[in-house]
């Protein structure tokens, strides 16, 4: 079990073989906390919405069966948020914290369920807290940062995100949150090189690509940016959860204001009609959507004879 967890925490785990041998191992002990744990992790790493569900049973077995079981409490609570599910996340990171208040892994986590909990002013303490602990951990600089964009504070921000990139912590999560950060604070060029870089270390990101196509989009660079959304489709279709459903919108709400740009309104309408059927009190994409159609109406007219102006 030792070779199973090494390999699930390196940054190529096995995770197809691990599930089978960890499977094996909980059919000769069924009682082994760790062995669960593990399983959750690999199902979690296999990146699927279709086992988060298993993810979080095994996570909570391992729990009940060693409630003590810290790294299981703060993988669930990860999996949680994943699920957008902030409020169970905070539920596992208070039980954790109780038993080890100065974890700055644990605070930094609750500093990010915070921020997803519409709290950024908190998220900051607690991660700047965690850096005070442990100044190496770039997981706290990293949600820092994120704090400090839903703060507006984004010149910090900046500082914070670049500071991660340049560690080579996750390099596709820090290059897409210093790009969002520095189009945020309209820095284009600055951000296209960015989001390049997050697509170059993965390039299966809808995230990503959906960014990237909004900094093309702004530089007035449409095919461009047509281009990035199209890479992104894959990795959206089919997704259920609640983080999927959110990039579904963001691709549609990206695609339709391209299209728009480019002329294409009946495509554009399309996009956002897809928006509006997934949250029908999305202000941008009702009032663009009446633009939209507008426009298709006044070409209808123009086009029909003595229909000019």
């Amino acid at each position: 079990m030792d070779r199973v967890g090494a390999d699930l925490f390196s940054t190529a785990p096995h995770t197809a073989e691990d599930i089978q041998e960890l499977k094996a191992i909980l059919a000769a002990a069924a009682d082994s906390a760790e062995a669960h744990m593990l399983l959750g992790i690999a199902y979690r790493a296999q990146n699927s919405p279709d086992v988060l569900g298993e993810a979080v049973a095994e996570l909570r077995q391992a729990i009940a069966l060693k409630p003590d079981l810290t790294l299981a409490r703060l993988a669930l609570a990860r999996l949680y948020l994943d699920m957008a599910r902030p409020s169970r996340a905070r539920e596992e990171l208070e039980t954790a914290l109780e038993a080890m208040p100065d974890n700055p892994q644990l605070l930094s986590l609750l500093g990010e369920t915070d921020r997803a909990l519409n709290n950024a002013q908190h998220s900051v303490e607690l991660n700047r807290r965690a850096l005070q602990i442990d100044p190496t951990l770039a997981q706290a600089r990293y949600y820092l940062g994120l704090a400090l964009v839903d703060l507006k504070q984004y010149a910090e921000a900046i500082r914070e995100l670049q500071q991660v990139a340049q560690s080579g912590a996750n390099p596709a999560e820090s290059f897409l949150a210093l790009g969002v950060a520095q189009l945020s604070a309209r820095h284009t060029d600055e951000a296209i090189a960015a989001l390049r870089e997050a697509v170059r270390a993965d390039p299966s990101s809808a995230a990503a690509h959906i960014q990237l196509a909004r900094a093309y989009r702004l530089k007035g660079r449409l095919r461009d940016a047509a281009k990035e959304l199209d890479l992104a489709v894959p990795a959206v279709t089919g997704g259920v959860n609640a983080l999927y459903r959110n990039l579904e919108m963001d691709l549609n709400m990206e695609q339709g204001i391209v299209r728009m740009q480019q002329g294409l309104l009946e495509g554009a309408a399309e996009s956002f009609k897809r928006v509006l059927a997934a949250d029908a009190n999305h202000a941008e994409a009702r009032q663009r959507l009446a633009e939209v159609e507008k426009r298709i109406k006044d070409r209808a007219r123009a086009k029909k004879p003595g229909g000019g102006a």
